[in-house]
């Protein structure tokens, strides 16, 4: 009993994967980048007040100073985020945190009013959050419910304004900040006279499926 031999031609088809991740990167919009020429803008109620802003070199912290600060004083600030990334980012929560002298920033109030998105100076869309608090965790938490669904894509620049009087560097639009810390005219005697006061608010960003 002999037995036959078989041959096969064979042939392979192969998938090659090459996968490159993106990445998410956002960061604080200032003063003489190219794509926002008036980056954030500053602003006091009153002239005795004095206010600054900077950021740093690495476009992670906007750093808010007020001077001269009173009662029935406040001071405002706007502060702009690109997303300069690649994939699209929100803001899961925001935090805060007081640093120095908790007596004196309870004290305080806060108010935040709406966002605008821009992409390439275009005003794409607007929404009204409408935050008021009376101390630093409150705030905090109205700002994670207020923000937490506005979605920024690649390119794209958010910014907090309110109804009232800066010149938009986009459109010409008559807007004021729209983040405030008001002193309430409440307060009196010496109370919180030469006093200073540290506090951070931090917003945390997750890249969006």
């Amino acid at each position: 009993c002999t037995g036959a031999g078989y041959a096969y031609w064979t042939q392979t088809l192969t998938i090659e994967n090459t996968v490159n991740t993106g990445k998410m990167d956002v960061a604080f919009v200032c003063d003489g980048d190219e794509d926002w020429d008036d980056g954030y803008i500053s602003g006091n109620h009153s002239d005795l007040v004095t206010v600054a802003s900077d950021r740093a070199t690495d476009g992670q912290t906007l750093t808010f100073t007020v001077g001269n600060f009173y009662p029935g004083a406040g001071a405002s600030l706007d502060f702009v985020v690109k997303n300069t990334g690649t994939v699209a980012a929100k803001i899961s929560d925001v935090t805060g945190t007081i640093t120095n002298n908790a007596a004196l920033c309870d004290a305080f109030n806060f108010k935040f009013n709406k966002v605008k998105v821009f992409y390439n100076g275009i005003f794409t869309r607007e929404e009204i959050i409408d935050v008021a608090a009376d101390n630093v965790p409150d705030l905090a938490a109205g700002l994670t419910d207020a923000l937490d669904d506005i979605i920024i894509q690649p390119g794209e620049v958010l910014v907090l304004v309110s109804d009232g009087l800066y010149i938009n560097p986009f459109d010409g639009d008559v807007e004021t900040p729209g983040y405030e810390i008001l002193m309430p005219s409440t307060i009196s005697g010496n109370d919180f006279e030469t006093e200073t006061t540290a506090f951070s608010l931090g917003l945390n960003f997750t890249q969006v499926n």
